[in-house]
This record gives C-alpha cells, structure tokens and sequence, in this order.
C-alpha cells in the first residue's frame, strides 16, 4: 500500500534552527526545508510549488513568514525553489540567494526580484545568523554550493548525505551506506574530483550536524559518510578506468 504525502513536520533541531519536513512518496524520501528563526529570519530551500501553503503554515507555527530576509536557493531545482515566486510574493522583505551560476543561468530570469549572487567563501549575516558559502558545483547541479552555520557549527549540504523513507528529524544512527546508495540511485555515478573537493571542504569545517535536502538530521559520528562517499566516489573513478582501458580505441 502506498503511504500518501504528510503535511509539513516541525522539530527544532538546535534552539533557533528547525527543520521542516514532509515525505514526499514518489521520491520515498522527505523534502526539508531549514527555518532560522529571530530578527531576521532566514529559510534554506522554498520545497515545491505544490507545497508551499503546507510550509507556509509551517513556517507560521514559528513566526511570522512575512518577516522573512532570506531565501536560501542550494540549486536550481524544483525541491530547492519551485516555491520561490510564492515567498517572494508574500515576504516583501526577502532576499533570494545563490551562487552565482544559479543566479546568472536560472534565477535572475526565473524570480520575481533581483537576486543577490554569492561569491564562495563569502558569509551571508543575517541577526545572528553567519552562513558561509561553499561553493560545489557537479556534486548533483551544475550550480551548487552548500552553507555552513558558523554559529552552530551545522552544514547544510542539499542533496549530499541524503537518506530515504519516512524519519525522524534527526539521528545519530549510521545511515552512510544507505545514503550512498540513493545517491546512486538518483543522480547515478558519484563525480571523483567534484565530490572529493566537496568532502575536503565539508570535513574541514567539522560540523557537528550535517542537515540534507531529504532525511533526517545528521548527528554524532560522521565520519562514516566522509568514508563511504569517498570510497563511493574512488570506486566509480577505478572501474571507469578500467572499462576505458578494455575497450577498443575509437
């Protein structure tokens, strides 16, 4: 039987931040969206069109959306901004953020007001609030980056570390395989170069928490996921070199 979509579920991951999630069953997996409350509150990826009145509300069971400052858009991507419009249009007062391939191929053209394009390493001050921009791209889009929360010390990776099924808002669990193995199933090959670049960065902030675009909260020892999409990436570039050195030359 199949396990129709939930409305939007609010847990506050760390006092200010909250993760809002609903499964989304033709992905079996959720689609979260991250709420950083206080004077100027932010919020990391819209979700879908088709959603937006359901995280809209969500939203306002923690403050008032209309207050919002930040849009945070990871990729351009339906999970990511599909609901951008809707917010833009909402919260007078919002600015959208990206990285600058996003911005310069998709958003500047696809959002209702300007966008404001990040540069990599560049921290975006909102009260309280420091996110420090990684830039990734080809780890799934093209245009990617990932935040970092200097404050709290959380990264927000998107579509990397993501898990599948129905979960908690955060675990502590070792999920690593699993999340290796959606990754394969929904973007394909891991990218070597890319995705090891992403790693170093990542692994070098030492978060404490890693929060992705679907699944839980990540927690406690992440040292697995490093390894696992190490190994994941590495064993994709090995077997790529050896169907390359087998097959006839053209």
């Amino acid at each position: 039987m199949k396990i129709p979509n939930q409305a939007a579920a609010v847990a506050e991951i760390v006092p200010g931040i909250y993760r809002i999630s609903a499964y989304h069953e033709p992905w079996r997996s959720s689609i979260n969206q991250y709420l950083l409350a206080g004077d100027e509150p932010v919020l990391i990826s819209t979700g879908m069109r088709a959603s937006f009145e359901d995280t809209w509300s969500a939203i306002a069971s923690v403050l008032d959306p209309t207050n919002l400052r930040g849009i945070v858009v990871l990729h351009f991507e339906s999970d990511e901004c599909g609901a951008l419009n809707d917010y833009l249009e909402r919260a007078p007062k919002a600015v959208t953020l990206a990285s600058m391939r996003a911005t310069m191929a998709s958003l500047a053209d696809f959002a209702i007001r300007p966008v404001r394009g990040l540069g990599d390493g560049e921290v975006i001050s909102a009260g309280s609030w420091g996110l420090r921009v990684l830039e990734t791209p080809y780890v799934h889009a093209w245009d990617g980056m990932m935040v970092v929360e200097e404050g709290t010390n959380i990264a927000f990776t998107g579509d990397l570390f993501l898990q599948p099924g129905q979960s908690e808002a955060i675990t502590r669990d070792d999920r690593s395989a699993l999340s290796v193995q959606l990754y394969r199933t929904f973007y394909g090959t891991p990218p070597e170069v890319p995705l090891q670049r992403a790693l170093d960065r990542i692994e070098a902030a030492a978060p404490v928490m890693i929060a992705p675009g679907h699944g839980s909260v990540l927690g406690g020892n992440l040292a697995p996921y490093y390894r696992a999409y190490r190994q994941a990436a590495s064993t994709s570039a090995a077997l790529k070199s050896i169907t390359e050195s087998i097959l006839p030359a053209r």
